[in-house]
């Protein structure tokens, strides 16, 4: 059962290298350019002998792997911590202007489609995409952060319809959110260490249903509004 982690240079990505690495499972790592990857790879493939292959892989290039049978989309970045709302309710409004409101709609898509376009090839037998609670339209319940909120709902449309489509064509889809995580000791005490989320993700993978809906579930596993 070979797992394919797709954004294998963030701290996610990696952290779910070693998660699978950990259960004694061969994984690849995969990045979008060779300079990306990470120097704890190397460490890792000298560490799991045998177990740990790395591949590269361009957009609009869509090469087959063969005996993948799980994926993780890790492309999304940590999400920013929304600001405080000013006292002047709809000052942020009137300021922001066309290519502000969409710089996070480019920023997050293309990545995301790009790693969909390369799963649908694949076409694994279990697939996690991350997506963020931030493009939740029924959680957002404050005003501002307005290039946020539509980037991460664009991000989080897109991933659903492709779940639908990838659920169609046999494989058992889960929309993943990793939330905030520490990247490191001084992180705050509320969030969550990347490692122990990163094992949360995998267990939700295994969890998703063959034919079933695709869902949007948190790293613990619990049911995420649309």
């Amino acid at each position: 059962m070979t797992t394919l982690v797709l954004g294998a240079h963030g701290p996610l990505g990696l952290a779910c290298v070693r998660a699978v690495l950990a259960a004694g499972s061969p994984v690849i790592a995969a990045v979008q350019a060779p300079h990306r990857l990470p120097p704890a790879i190397a460490d890792l493939r000298d560490e799991h002998t045998g177990l740990l292959e790395t591949f590269t892989w361009q957009a609009g290039r869509w090469p087959t792997l063969a005996g993948v049978t799980r994926a993780l989309v890790t492309e999304l970045p940590i999400p920013p911590a929304q600001t405080d709302e000013p006292d002047d309710a709809t000052s942020l409004l009137r300021q922001l202007g066309p290519e502000q409101a969409l710089q996070d709609v480019r920023a997050l898509v293309p990545p995301t489609l790009a790693a969909l376009q390369l799963v649908a090839t694949i076409q694994p037998a279990r697939v996690l995409v991350q997506a963020s609670w931030l493009g939740s339209v029924e959680e957002k319940i404050r005003g501002g952060g307005y290039a946020s909120a539509m980037g991460y709902a664009a991000q989080l449309m897109l991933v659903r319809a492709a779940a639908l489509d990838l659920s169609r064509s046999g494989s058992a889809v889960v929309i993943g959110n990793a939330g905030r995580y520490k990247l490191d000791m001084a992180g705050p005490g509320f969030h969550a260490e990347v490692d122990e989320v990163a094992r949360g993700l995998l267990a939700v993978l295994d969890a998703a249903v063959p034919g079933a809906e695709p869902e949007f579930r948190d790293w613990r596993g619990t049911l995420r509004r649309w």
